[in-house]
């Protein structure tokens, strides 16, 4: 079987959700694994939080998302298509500012 041909057959909304569910994952995990030290912590609730916001946003701005195949043995390509530059802009600063927020709380 082709694995792109079968990929193609897949949803675009998927990647967006597969985004969130990664973020929700990130944020479950930084509140309940006690094993992670306090910037781990704050690490995954902050990034899993921002996956979480920039899938949903992304997809409400009107993106649309293909899944290409894989990368490595954990990871998959996915292309984002027919995102207004705007959008862009907003995902961009949204990273910049947990960056930053990241940066700054775990000093």
């Amino acid at each position: 079987m082709n694995l792109s041909k079968f990929l193609s057959w897949i949803p675009g909304w998927v990647g967006f959700l597969l985004l969130i569910l990664v973020g929700v994952a990130m944020t479950i995990n930084g509140l309940v694994n006690k094993n992670l030290t306090p910037d781990n912590e704050l690490g995954f609730i902050l990034f899993g939080i921002t996956a979480v916001v920039i899938g949903a946003f992304s997809w409400i701005a009107g993106a649309t998302s293909e899944i290409k195949g894989r990368v490595g043995k954990v990871g998959a390509l996915v292309e984002v298509k027919d995102m207004p530059w705007w959008a862009w802009l907003v995902d961009i600063a949204l990273v910049i500012v947990s960056v930053v927020i990241f940066v700054v709380a775990s000093e």
